[in-house]
Formats: C-alpha cells, sequence, structure tokens
C-alpha cells in the first residue's frame, strides 16, 4: 500500500544543464509519502536502486549521440527538486527519494534516487573536482533510518546537495551529474510499474488540486453574484423611493 508523500517547501535556484543517462528501476510495494502537486505539463518517472540480488533491474541505454543543441537550448537552466521520499518494503527495506527535474516549464520528469546513489555521485565529483568539496547529509548508524522526522531532514540536505551542485557550470555539465539526473536520455512514464503509478499519482495530484482550485473559483463567483443581486435590489429601491 502507498501512503501520500510528505511535501518540504525548497528554493528552485538555476543552473544550466547537462546529460546522459538513464536509471534503473527498484523493486515493487512500498508506503510513500506525497510530495506537492506537480504543475508541469509533461511529467516523467524513473526509479533507481542499488544492485541487490532480491531486486529486479532494467538496463538503460546512453544516448549513442547528442543533438546539436542552439545557444539558447545549452543555457536552458535545470532546477532539480525534491519533492519527497518513499519508503521501499516489499522485500528489503529502503528509502528513494523522489527528484523533479525541470528541463523547461513544458517539461520535467521525475527520477528517483537512494541516499546510496547520491554518495557515489559525491565520489565521483570528489575525483573529478578535487578542489571542491559538497556536503551530504550524514549517515545514521544506530537509530531508525525510517524515522520520518529524519527522513525529512535528510530530503533537506540532499536538496541542498542538489542545489550547490547545480549552481557550478562545469559541475552541473559534467557526466556523473548528467547521468545522476537524466538529463539528456529523460525517462518515459510507462518504463516500469513503479514509474506508472508515480505517473497516475501525479495526474491525481494534479487533478485534486485543480479541482480544488475549480471550487473555490465558482464559491467565489457565488459570492459575486450574490453581491450583485443585493446591489440590484438596492438600486430598484431607490428607484422606487426617487419616484
Amino acid at each position: 500500500m502507498a501512503s501520500p508523500f510528505v511535501p518540504v517547501p525548497v528554493p528552485m535556484d538555476k543552473a544550466l544543464s547537462g546529460g546522459g543517462g538513464r536509471s534503473r528501476s527498484v523493486g515493487r510495494g512500498s508506503r510513500s509519502r506525497t510530495p506537492p502537486p506537480l504543475q508541469s505539463p509533461v511529467t516523467r518517472a524513473r526509479v533507481n536502486g542499488v544492485l541487490e540480488p532480491s531486486m529486479e533491474y532494467s538496463s538503460c541505454p546512453r544516448s549513442i549521440s547528442e543533438p546539436v543543441r542552439s545557444r539558447h537550448e545549452e543555457e536552458r537552466p535545470i532546477t532539480p527538486t525534491l519533492l519527497g521520499y518513499e519508503v521501499m518494503e516489499e522485500r528489503a527495506k529502503f528509502t528513494v527519494f523522489k527528484i523533479l527535474v525541470r528541463k523547461t516549464p513544458e517539461e520535467s520528469w521525475v527520477v528517483f534516487r537512494r541516499y546510496t546513489d547520491f554518495s557515489r555521485l559525491n565520489d565521483k565529483l570528489k575525483d573529478m573536482f578535487p578542489g571542491f568539496r559538497l556536503s551530504l547529509p550524514p549517515k545514521r548508524w544506530f537509530k531508525d533510518n525510517y524515522d520520518s522526522s529524519f527522513l525529512e531532514d535528510r530530503q533537506l540536505g540532499l536538496q541542498a546537495f542538489l542545489q550547490n551542485l547545480i549552481a557550478h557550470k562545469d559541475i552541473a555539465n559534467c557526466l556523473a551529474v548528467r547521468e545522476f539526473l537524466c538529463l539528456d536520455d529523460p525517462p518515459g512514464p510507462f518504463d516500469s510499474l513503479e514509474e506508472s503509478r508515480a505517473f497516475c499519482e501525479t495526474l491525481e495530484e494534479s487533478n485534486y488540486r485543480l479541482q480544488k482550485e475549480l471550487l473555490e473559483k465558482q464559491k467565489e463567483i457565488h459570492y459575486l453574484k450574490s453581491r450583485l443581486e443585493e446591489r440590484e435590489q438596492a438600486i430598484l429601491l431607490l428607484e422606487k423611493h426617487v419616484r
């Protein structure tokens, strides 16, 4: 069963785009925390995890050639935002973090990453950029790693990590970051059962938000109609007194 994602407000900083690589899917079965509604017209999902015997994976071929891009396209900002986390527990229990990657106002997709994926990325960046250090939230050895307060704090720390790495042009454009965020080869919404479920959840959230906005607008219209009728009645009474 899946429970809602926990939304955490985060800044939408800007950075340059980079690319290449797709993620792998993790095992099914989860209880989730629900993220805030996505507002991009196109939303896609992709799941990634650590290689374990008890889980299934899908191969993700890398793009052989990269399309020629205009200068305007190269300068478009990429904004990765951590939407929430999800505790997977069908077989081996672990947590994945849901990242919204927004390439343009019209195009965005979702990738799922575990803390170990962030740690591996950080290790690669240390080797590639030895003079630059990015800090990850610390590991937790002796307490409950699935405590909601701990996971929310870790989510904030990982969001800061993402914002810091995309704030630097060379780091944001390196292959490791491009693969981590699937910048050149965005995933489709139905590459696995988990991704299909995540895409459907996004549609449900968007539908709920739109219905709520519609209801509020209808209430406002009803209120304005009532005020208009009151004013019209008042005008009629004044006209009768004048006559």
